[in-house]
């Protein structure tokens, strides 16, 4: 189970150390959906928790999310819309949509695999305009105290979630996007519902975190530019760690030379993928004095000076 108290609302979630390599000049977000993306109870909603996490993390990045929720939508009223909402847009589309559709398919007025075929035209849409799409599962419907329901129909919509999920996920693997595994987040956590679906404060809050790191995963893997940091510690004594930012899949290879220029040896060659990357180096064998550390990466070089002092 969760601690939720390590979800205090107000705490900014951890930094990674890829927020400083991200290679675009802002952060533009398109939220598309029904009424947990409109946010409903108004006026909770994740933007604006989300916009504070980006905030915090990207410095100096400007950060635009637009609202494209209506409540009551389903993801066929959805898809009517959509080339309006992402019409003009760069960046990412946040996609949550497919409560709406579970109530219908539960009561035997819709099917599964016309949500699955709406989120796959979606998706496609996007991408044709060369945005960035993560793709959201859905949190459950909970039983309301003091509301009987003979007809199971919680269970049934539950259950329509559970397939719909399932489907997105495989999407999101087929499509290769990012997921928000919302779904899996919430499960039926009644700390986190303001009503039968909604969130509450604390919910949209949590909600926020997810896709948060939706969206760094995204950045990991689109949008770094290879650079490299300061090795640590500097001045090294026994060892000391190489740090890296790869944009691409490729091989590593790190030299180093003495202040004469002379090559003393290959420190690091290895194949690595792409993201942040820390590697760990002996130093022991190398006398006491200033070096030069070669980083050849995937399309870059770069260079950065290394003290050693035993």
């Amino acid at each position: 189970m969760i601690g939720f108290a390590a979800f205090s609302q107000g705490r900014m979630p951890a930094c990674g150390t890829h927020a400083q390599f991200y290679n675009r000049d802002s952060i533009n977000i398109v939220t598309f959906g029904a009424s947990t993306v409109e946010g409903v109870p108004a006026p909770l909603g994740f933007q604006k928790h989300l916009k504070s996490f980006i905030e915090n993390c990207y410095a100096n990045k400007p950060v635009n999310i637009a609202n494209n929720g209506i409540a009551g939508q389903t993801t066929t009223q959805g898809l009517l819309r959509f080339d309006a909402a992402i019409a003009g847009r760069t960046g990412l589309v946040m996609i949550l949509m497919g409560a709406n559709d579970a109530t219908l398919i539960a009561e035997g007025k819709a099917r599964v695999s016309t949500t699955l075929a709406n989120m796959r035209t979606m998706i496609e849409k996007a991408k044709s305009k060369n945005l960035d799409v993560i793709l959201g599962t859905l949190q459950y419907f909970r039983d309301i105290p003091g509301y009987p329901d003979p007809t199971k129909l919680v269970h049934r919509r539950n259950r329509a979630i559970d397939l719909i999920n399932k489907g997105y996920k495989e999407l999101a693997k087929e499509m290769r996007i990012e997921i928000a595994d919302i779904g899996a987040v919430f499960s039926k956590n009644k700390q986190l519902y303001s009503d039968d679906v909604h969130p509450n404060a604390k919910g949209y809050y949590v909600m926020a975190l997810v896709w948060f790191d939706a969206l760094n995963q995204n950045i990991i893997a689109n949008h770094l530019a290879s650079h490299i940091v300061q090795n640590y510690p500097n001045p090294a004594n026994s060892f000391t760690k190489l740090g890296f930012t790869l944009n691409t899949a490729g091989r590593v290879r790190v030299t180093l030379y003495n202040m004469a220029g002379q090559r003393v040896g290959v420190v690091f060659d290895d194949f690595r993928n792409a993201g942040y990357q820390e590697e760990q180096i002996s130093t022991v064998q190398y006398p006491t004095g200033i070096y030069i550390l070669n980083y050849e990466l995937p399309n870059s070089r770069f260079s950065k000076k290394m003290v050693i002092s035993h």
